[in-house]
């Protein structure tokens, strides 16, 4: 048995994992793109070290910045963890936002089988944001819709399977209807406006933490053109440092993008009919979520 607790960014996923895993023998597997890399912690709102020591957590921090982490080897990794966890009679928790994460391990789903190409990601790095995303809207709207003017990674990878295979990766991304494996699927939704407040309180913890302090250290080791640099959070920041605005006007850019990533991921998401949906008007609400996954953990023993 799996409990998958997906839902958009800022929306409780981490609070209710932790709560439940600390309950219910469990551990914690990351379905989050960027929260697998080293040294991206503040920007990605990554479970601080004193959360992850409260149970096991895996797939956190297995990937270089500078590495080009599939999500072919994702998938292997996580089914790693699955089976090593499963084999100590514990219970996986897979958390976090990334559909796609989501998608290619509880559903039968169909990946491009197509090798990075290096000399055609050469070309394609020196290629600007705009760039990219008008060549992606001419050969694949679909996934042109879903990504984020800043994800270049995705977009050159959706580029390169068109250029290999003459056909759109969206096309490729096929699943079955329903899940292929015993699993408690929720999802955690907030209120739009309460939603904009949690996001914007996040955004100034990032800043007293320290994420104008990490950006600093990521362009000094891997310079400012470093694909994650480019990505929310990192990109607005990264562009203060360069002088192109202010703080404010910097902190207002990554609550404008939280928002719209935070859309996204809804939009995506509700293409799942399996999810169990959550509405999070106040902290009962959590608890009520909670209740509804032990109340179905025991109908699966009975």
């Amino acid at each position: 048995m799996i409990i998958a607790i997906a839902g958009s960014t800022a929306s409780g996923k981490t609070q209710l994992a932790l709560e439940l895993a600390a309950q219910l023998d469990g551990e914690i597997l990351c379905a989050d793109s960027r929260q697998i890399y080293r040294e991206l912690d503040i920007g990605t709102a990554k479970p601080s070290q004193a959360e992850q020591a409260q149970v096991p957590h895996h797939l956190f921090d297995i990937a270089e910045p500078l590495e080009n982490f599939t999500l072919s080897q994702y998938c292997q990794a996580a089914e790693n963890c699955f089976a090593q966890i499963e084999a100590k009679d514990r219970l996986p928790f897979l958390v976090g936002g990334t559909g796609l994460y989501f998608r290619s391990l509880l559903y039968d789903y169909t990946l491009p089988q197509v090798k990075p190409q290096a000399d055609l990601r050469t070309e394609l790095e020196t290629w600007d944001n705009q760039r990219l995303a008008m060549e992606l809207q001419r050969v694949d709207p679909i996934s042109a819709e879903r990504l984020h003017l800043n994800d270049r990674r995705r977009k050159i990878r959706a580029l390169e399977v068109y250029q290999v295979t003459g056909q759109p990766i969206s096309q490729w991304q096929t699943r079955s209807q329903t899940i292929n494996r015993r699993c408690l699927y929720l999802g955690l939704r907030v209120p739009k406006e309460r939603l904009y407040q949690r996001i914007q309180q996040r955004i100034q913890i990032m800043i007293d933490q320290g994420l104008i302090e990490e950006v600093e250290q990521l362009r000094q080791k891997y310079g400012k053109d470093l694909p994650l640099l480019q990505t929310l959070n990192y990109a607005e920041i990264n562009a203060y440092l360069d002088q192109h605005w202010d703080l404010e006007s910097a902190k207002e850019k990554m609550f404008i993008h939280t928002r719209q990533y935070a859309r996204r991921q809804i939009t995506w998401f509700k293409r799942d009919q399996e999810i169990k949906w959550f509405e999070l008007n106040s902290s009962a609400d959590l608890k009520q979520a909670a209740e509804w996954v032990k109340s179905a953990l025991g109908a699966h023993h009975e």
